[in-house]
């Protein structure tokens, strides 16, 4: 980080506690990146990058300029790796894009419409990124309402002992979560699994599905997760690594 830059910058930064969220030009390396800090009741202080690329700095309410500085100093390692990745991911992007575990690569096709198949996605010559981006968000979400409710239905006969009904499905763009299960009945799942092979989606399901009888992620959780999927932890290592590959 260019401290000398960044101190200029740091003043708009917090202003009062109604000032919740303010923007700011951070130089970073050979670039600069836009930063969005979010004041809230929260705390510490948490970084992540968004889909966009940009930072996403979220803060405690009152909190020092001073100290927001010494946190974003502290991470310029991890915002530089991160921001390689982001471009390493849009790079792909261009090329083509993960779908089942498999990487896909975009092609011309010659009926003018848009397909997925087992070697490629298919779309009409004269469509931009977004479109392409935006057609496959749209098959995405409808191959996956199929596809986790057949992974769903396939476990819960191993759990069905647990709960009186089945949780609902709703398919989710999350950030930081692979899924979740809510206490109104829903099981919640990332959109992303689309992109991954169907043993790190089933991983996730049955992860999701164990809390039906034990809530806590306890001794009780590990043991019945190995006993529904012996290789449980070695497929969380490699869904940490999948995940790196992904476009979301």
């Amino acid at each position: 980080v260019c401290h000398s830059s960044l101190l200029k910058l740091v003043p708009i930064l917090v202003t009062t506690r109604a000032s919740r969220k303010q923007e700011f030009i951070l130089p970073l390396g050979n670039e600069e990146i836009r930063v969005c800090v979010s004041a809230m009741r929260r705390k510490s202080m948490r970084l992540a990058l968004t889909r966009e690329g940009d930072v996403d700095l979220r803060i405690p309410l009152g909190c020092p300029k001073h100290e927001v500085l010494t946190f974003v100093r502290k991470h310029e390692a991890w915002l530089l790796e991160q921001r390689r990745e982001f471009r390493q991911q849009n790079s792909q992007k261009q090329t083509g894009v993960f779908i089942r575990g498999r990487e896909l690569p975009w092609e011309i096709s010659a009926l003018d419409e848009f397909l997925v198949t087992d070697q490629a996605v298919w779309v009409p010559p004269a469509w931009s990124q977004s479109e392409r981006e935006n057609a496959l968000d749209a098959w995405l979400r409808a191959a996956a309402k199929t596809e986790y409710q057949r992974m769903i239905e396939r476990w819960w006969p191993a759990f069905a002992g647990f709960s009186a009904q089945r949780p609902t499905l709703r398919v989710k763009k999350m950030r930081s979560r692979w899924g979740s299960l809510s206490q109104k009945g829903y099981i919640n799942l990332n959109l992303a699994l689309m992109q991954m092979p169907e043993h790190l989606l089933e991983l996730v399901v049955v992860h999701e599905l164990c809390p039906l009888k034990h809530f806590a992620h306890g001794p009780g959780f590990k043991q019945l997760m190995s006993t529904c999927l012996p290789d449980w932890r070695q497929r969380e290592k490699e869904l940490k690594d999948f995940s790196r590959l992904l476009r979301y």
